[in-house]
């Protein structure tokens, strides 16, 4: 098999299987830690990734090697165990009802308070509440299946939406500062992942680098 053949296989069935497992060429880039335009650049068929990078694509999308590079479709070969990604609709819609359980459960909460007349002052508050409680499962939700943008969204609504569970539950006077503590943390958030895209930046930069010197 010669080099173009390989190409032309590699751009066939990566595409294929990128669209199959329902990610961008972001997305797959991000896990492989290259640019989005090394993923473009194999699919076209205008480069190789290195057998390092064969190998790592080969296990996430549960095939071989060969069959990664082969004529013949991957789904033909015996797949690897591996852990499929969600459809974008159920990436969405997951996390979703992980969020609407938890407001579910303080709609219960709030209706056995009122029902059953406990002396709870302010039981509607209970929905304020669940805010910073749902966006737990949001974050971890983010982690697994969606990128920075959606990670650092979901942290800051957790920072200040605590915040103002705090301010509201013990009031004005004792929680004056509690917005600046979440400023502060807000800060420390944005510096967090400035640090981290710098980081992802710099390992792009030597990989693509790398693959420069391998294609010379």
């Amino acid at each position: 098999m010669t080099e173009t053949q390989i190409r032309e296989n590699l751009s066939k069935n990566l595409t294929a299987l990128r669209k199959a497992q329902g990610l961008t060429q972001t997305e797959l880039g991000e896990k492989l830690t290259y640019s989005d335009k090394s993923v473009s650049k194999w699919e076209r068929g205008d480069g190789l990734p290195d057998i390092v990078t064969l190998e790592k694509l080969a296990e996430l999308f549960g095939v071989t090697v060969d069959a990664l590079i082969g004529a013949a479709p991957p789904e033909t070969q015996p797949p690897v165990r591996m852990r499929r990604m969600p459809s974008r609709s159920k990436r969405i819609i997951i996390p979703l009802l992980s969020a609407g359980l938890v407001f579910l459960v303080a709609s219960v909460l709030y209706l056995a308070v009122t029902a059953l007349q406990l002396p709870l002052a302010h039981p509607a508050r209970t929905f304020l509440y669940a805010v910073p409680a749902a966006c737990i499962p949001l974050i971890v939700f983010m982690k697994l299946w969606w990128g920075v943008p959606q990670r650092f969204c979901a942290v800051s609504a957790l920072v200040w939406s605590l915040a103002l569970s705090l301010w509201v539950a013990f009031g004005a006077a004792r929680m004056h500062g509690i917005f600046i503590v979440a400023a502060v943390m807000q800060t420390l958030v944005i510096l967090w992942y400035i640090m981290r895209a710098i980081s992802r930046r710099k390992r792009r930069l030597a990989m693509a680098a790398k693959e420069n010197e391998g294609g010379q």
